[in-house]
């Protein structure tokens, strides 16, 4: 077997692994670990300071409710949010005011109703979502649409990347390829 099957089937075990974990979380845990990392996302002098434009994501249940009260709270800090519509296999970035600009998308996550898109150079902060962080260099296991990679990878994003995940996500290290983009700094229910 060649080192790239290697990579694939330890992607795919990572994949499984981590779908079942989430999987098992209760509601009030998810409830409760959301409002957490919300908290500890406030709480981050370093990235509120000065108000701009911010990405969001969310709508699968196993991942942290950034709308329900992050969203307003960002707003009331006089920051620009956008959601990702996606668009065969881009992500676009459209201005979302609160909860009745979003709907839920073809793959079920969050998409702006709205139709603007603004330039992938305008945004400031970008939270990035993940299956698996690696603890060691911010390695991340998407769940293997790559859609993020390629965001990511654009020359026009020069935004600052904080990873979301839950504790549990968190592993000493996720294999990736070179195509794969680091975030190196991460937000979780712990801190």
């Amino acid at each position: 077997m060649s080192q790239g099957n290697d990579e694939i089937n330890a992607k795919s075990d990572l994949r499984r692994v981590m779908r079942a974990r989430l999987k098992n979380l209760t509601e009030p845990t998810l409830r409760a670990w959301s409002a957490q990392l919300v908290s500890h996302l406030q709480n981050r002098q370093d990235l509120w300071a000065k108000p701009g434009t911010i990405a969001l994501f969310g709508g699968l249940r196993s991942e942290p409710d950034l709308v329900s009260t992050f969203l307003p709270w960002l707003r009331e800090q006089g920051w620009r949010v956008v959601f990702f519509k996606v668009c065969d296999t881009e992500l676009l970035p459209v201005e979302v005011k609160d909860m009745n600009d979003l709907q839920r998308g073809s793959m079920n996550v969050w998409e702006p109703l709205g139709t603007e898109v603004l330039p992938l150079s305008s945004l400031d902060v970008i939270l990035v979502p993940a299956l698996a962080y690696a603890l060691t260099d911010g390695a991340r296991l998407g769940r293997g649409g790559g859609f993020y990679d390629r965001l990511l990878s654009r020359s026009e994003v020069r935004a600052r990347l904080i990873g979301i995940a839950f504790q549990i996500q968190l592993m000493p290290e996720v294999t990736s390829e070179a195509h794969d983009i680091r975030v190196p700094d991460l937000v979780t229910e712990l801190g």
